[in-house]
């Protein structure tokens, strides 16, 4: 190679130096995140990223650090203008709960994530890894799946506590399309209304008396108004003494972090452990 071939190799390597530094050391510049669903909101908080939070739905209470954050609406009727406000790089949604408005927001040129809804606990790990993958964060996603199935309870021997899950008031409860069917095997109880393919639904009082529960789980309404109904008495979970209202309702009915810390509890409920 003569002379002025080497002056100019030179001056290429020397020159692209500098920019090569800056982009080793320059910092990852933080994203702008909205989420509309409360789980999504706590998932992001597990992950370490409360920080990069703009925006939430009305109903994201936790952490305490979420209350801060600007509300956006809840996730059936998201405020498109105020996320837009927001300029968000990637906004949250459930696939269930999006409709319309995750259209509405890809067509302003705003990412929008929608993820499947979780119909077992399984599916809230791949939520957390989906999640976690999008934001960069796939180690600290792995993190937090290990040490939330590291939360399960092992399975006891003996027959599984037959459970009525009283979710709102009018009957409302799970099948087994719901998470919550889910929570409540990993805590050793097995749903009466396991065996219903929906999420939720309205249980007539009737069957819910031909079922004989032998727990219930009230996440709405009183163990007095529980145990006047008629023939609530004579049930199972009553001679039992397990009518459970100690449950953290939203906790419980989030499928986010802290569902396993109420799986933990109902299962030292329904087998007696302290």
């Amino acid at each position: 190679m003569d002379r002025e071939k080497i002056k100019i190799v030179r001056r290429l390597i020397f020159s692209a130096a500098p920019l090569s530094l800056l982009l080793v050391s320059a910092p990852a510049e933080a994203r702008r995140l909205v989420s509309l669903m409360p789980s999504y909101t706590e998932i992001i908080f597990g992950l370490g990223a409360g920080s990069e939070l703009v925006g939430v739905s009305n109903f994201c209470d936790w952490p305490p650090a979420a209350a801060k954050i600007e509300r956006t609406g809840d996730y059936l009727r998201p405020d498109i203008e105020k996320i837009y406000s927001l300029k968000p790089d990637v906004v949250f949604s459930g696939s269930w709960a999006a409709g319309a408005s995750a259209g509405k927001l890809s067509s302003l040129g705003i990412k929008v994530v929608s993820l499947p809804e979780e119909k077992n606990v399984a599916e809230i790990f791949s939520s957390i890894r989906l999640i976690a993958a999008e934001l960069g964060r796939r180690d600290p996603g792995e993190r937090l799946v290990r040490s939330l199935s590291a939360a399960i309870p092992p399975a006891l021997p003996g027959p599984r506590v037959k459970v009525y899950i009283e979710e709102d008031s009018g009957g409302w409860t799970t099948g087994g399309g719901s998470f919550l069917s889910d929570a409540v095997r990993l805590a050793g109880g097995e749903n009466i209304f396991a065996g219903e393919k929906k999420g939720y639904f309205q249980a007539s009082w009737e069957r819910v008396l031909l079922a004989r529960p032998e727990a219930v789980i009230l996440l709405a309404g009183s163990r007095n108004e529980f145990l006047s109904r008629p023939m609530a008495a004579r049930l199972p979970a009553s001679e039992n003494g397990l009518i459970i209202t100690s449950l953290d309702r939203d906790a419980f009915t989030r499928p986010g972090p802290r569902l396993f810390r109420e799986i933990k509890k109902l299962r030292d409920i329904l087998h007696g452990q302290k």
